[in-house]
């Protein structure tokens, strides 16, 4: 169910980026998947603009426990050939920002950047990354890459300037994101939160699936993951934090009465929704399904001329 079935795939894909990553467990965890004591860690920043702010965020535990972090900084700097392939044969891990999936996307596409990723999985280095960073990992993912808060230029070429911001956070919705199509699946990170634009991103997402209903959805809450090794999975779920899992394992949106977990989600011949606990752990075909049919967001090329790569 996976890319190929002989590659043994390590990925973390987290609910969030900062919050997940800002976690000294994470950071052993993600060690931990990739069972090599002061990692390498390349550092790919492309869907925050190489923000400092979020890469000390997301690899300030990484530091603590020994890691060597090298950023990759796709939106400020040029790197020829040479310097891409050595900077990625070095690395033990990768780790992806959160940020705009979109920009992000089509910023390694055009440096091959998304080759060299998928390349260094296949020779069994960490994938991983959480929100925009988990999201890259599937086929698609739920996106808020319109949000015109994530822009290089806020708040893009269209939009007035003059607008404030509460007008700007309803200015914009969901869309399906395409990501590396390393696992099958359409990714929703931050499950069990509402954003921006004040809308709750199970309810939205339920409203994508249906646009998308070719795909398997793969809810992962804000304070959880979903960590693959080989055939394997598990969640994670981090204790004393709330999610949308109840105490009867079904889904919940009164958060705190619920922890952190995963559901899969899929939309029948009749567009209802069927939303079905992800367990603890297990095979990772037991998950994760092949798409029917694909299908692109028709939003897609707004959003690129919104927020240009150059």
């Amino acid at each position: 169910m996976i890319r190929s079935s002989s590659i043994n795939w390590k990925i973390y894909a987290a609910g969030s980026g900062e919050d997940m990553f800002s976690q000294e467990e994470t950071a052993r965890e993600v060690i931990d998947l990739g069972g090599k004591e002061n990692p390498n860690v390349l550092y790919i920043g492309t869907a925050t603009y190489d923000d400092e702010k979020s890469q000390h965020n997301q690899t300030k535990q990484f530091v603590k426990l020994g890691a060597n972090v090298t950023p990759l900084k796709l939106v400020k700097n040029e790197y020829n050939k040479n310097q891409l392939d050595q900077m990625f044969q070095n690395a033990d891990i990768i780790i992806v920002s959160g940020g705009n999936t979109l920009f992000a996307i089509d910023k390694w596409k055009k440096y091959n950047v998304d080759k060299r990723i998928i390349n260094a999985g296949k020779k069994g280095k960490v994938l991983a990354g959480g929100s925009a960073g988990g999201i890259v990992w599937f086929d698609g993912g739920h996106s808020d890459s319109m949000d015109p808060s994530t822009y290089l230029n806020p708040p893009g070429p269209i939009i007035n300037p003059s607008l404030s911001k509460s007008e700007l956070d309803e200015s914009w919705a969901y869309l399906r994101v395409p990501g590396l199509s390393i696992l099958p699946g359409l990714f929703c990170p931050h499950y069990d939160k509402i954003e921006g634009n004040g809308v709750l991103r199970a309810t939205n997402f339920t409203k994508i699936l249906q646009l998308h209903s070719g795909e398997r959805g793969i809810g992962i809450d804000n304070w959880a993951a979903f960590v693959v090794d080989g055939n394997q999975y598990k969640i994670i779920s981090r204790k004393g934090k709330n999610g949308s899992v109840s105490s009867d394992g079904q889904y919940t949106s009164h958060t705190s009465n619920g922890k952190p977990g995963g559901f899969t989600l899929e939309i029948d011949s009749e567009g209802n929704l069927n939303r079905n606990l992800i367990p603890s752990e297990g095979y990772v075909s037991n998950v994760l399904r092949k798409a029917k049919y694909i299908t692109q967001s028709n939003f897609l090329k707004v959003a690129r001329i919104q927020n240009p790569l150059n």
